[in-house]
């Protein structure tokens, strides 16, 4: 059996993803801040399997460290890692409205916070195992009022292609997975839209992806629709 660490597991798509990794026959380790939350989510995932948990953040490298011992102390190795963190970025307003501490701290709290996750997990996974990290639609277009989303997405998304480029050739694969869509989750399902993904559509898209890291070669990945869950982005014709 395969050991992957999801890093945001009691967030809507981390709990998806860790179900839905457990019916794939993943060995799930859950990371997140708060033990009452991953408590909660080890009973509601029980039907499906053991899930073991670590708590920490990875707001900083001395906590990203720690987390990465206690989940390597559980599972020995590590053959995947699933980085699904999304922060709150405030209310929406313009860009232009917010302090510079501000947008400082919420540049910490999403592009650093994955920036930490990179350098500290990726030299802890296994050879041809993968790292993955989930990202959103609003990196490739605007929001109004959302502009720190954009700002975000986007760099988060530049990063994973800059580390996976200066990896290329390395023992791990390395993506990052946009939700182009709004997410049905635990917080929400109830006024969902039928057209959204839903958080067991993330995690069993995510469960491709690990699979099958030749056809879903990235390093970008993106899925936009429900009827693409599981299945690479269509190519445009050459």
């Amino acid at each position: 059996m395969k050991n992957v660490l999801v890093i945001g597991a009691t967030g809507d798509v981390g709990q998806g993803i860790c179900g839905e990794l457990m019916k794939a026959g993943w060995r799930v380790i859950a990371a997140g801040r708060a033990a009452p939350k991953l408590d909660a989510l080890k009973s509601r995932l029980a039907a499906k399997g053991s899930l073991d948990y670590v708590t920490g953040d990875v707001s900083s490298e001395s906590g990203a460290a720690a987390m990465r011992d206690a989940a390597l102390k559980l599972a020995g190795t590590l053959d995947a890692v699933v980085t699904t963190v999304n922060p709150d970025k405030g209310e929406p307003m313009p860009i232009l409205q917010r302090s510079a501490d501000e947008l400082t701290e919420l540049l910490r709290g999403n592009i650093v916070a994955h920036f930490v996750a990179a350098k500290t997990f990726i030299p802890a996974i296994v050879k041809g195992g993968m790292y993955l990290s989930i990202g959103g639609g609003m990196a490739d277009f605007i929001v109004p009022g959302m502009g720190v989303a954009n700002v975000c997405q986007a760099g988060q998304r530049n990063l994973l292609r800059i580390v996976a480029r200066e990896a290329r050739g390395g023992p791990v694969h390395i993506r990052e997975l946009l939700l182009v869509s709004m997410i049905a989750g635990e917080s929400n399902r109830a006024k969902a839209e039928p057209s959204w993904l839903t958080d067991e559509d993330c995690g069993r898209h995510v469960a491709a992806v690990l699979a099958q890291p030749d056809v879903f070669a990235g390093p970008i990945l993106a899925v936009r629709s429900r009827e693409q869950v599981g299945k690479p982005e269509p190519q445009p014709a050459k």
